[in-house]
């Protein structure tokens, strides 16, 4: 009985370590973070978005990632983005 309370001692420490060290290494530190904050105020003033902004932003699960893929989108298509395809 007590190897028992024992293992179900270790398996929720496990599980609890687990769980917190997962959601630590989404947090931006350091020039991460600098990165972050550029990426997040491009979507805020429509700046070009570019992929390297959208990873950085679903790296960190930022709020803004959606409205960037859809401000990324609508700039390729009008086409004044660095990306966009030109027709020449």
């Amino acid at each position: 009985m007590l190897y028992l309370i024992g293992l179900v001692v270790v398996i929720a420490l496990a599980l609890t370590i687990w769980f917190f060290g997962k959601e630590n290494t989404r947090r931006a530190r350091g020039s991460d973070l600098t990165e972050l904050r550029q990426a997040e105020n491009k979507v805020k003033v429509s700046d070009p978005i570019l992929r390297r902004d959208i990873d950085i932003l679903e790296r960190y699960g930022s709020d803004r990632l959606q409205d960037a893929i859809e401000l990324r989108r609508a700039q390729i298509l009008r086409g004044g983005h660095p990306d966009s395809p030109r027709s020449d």
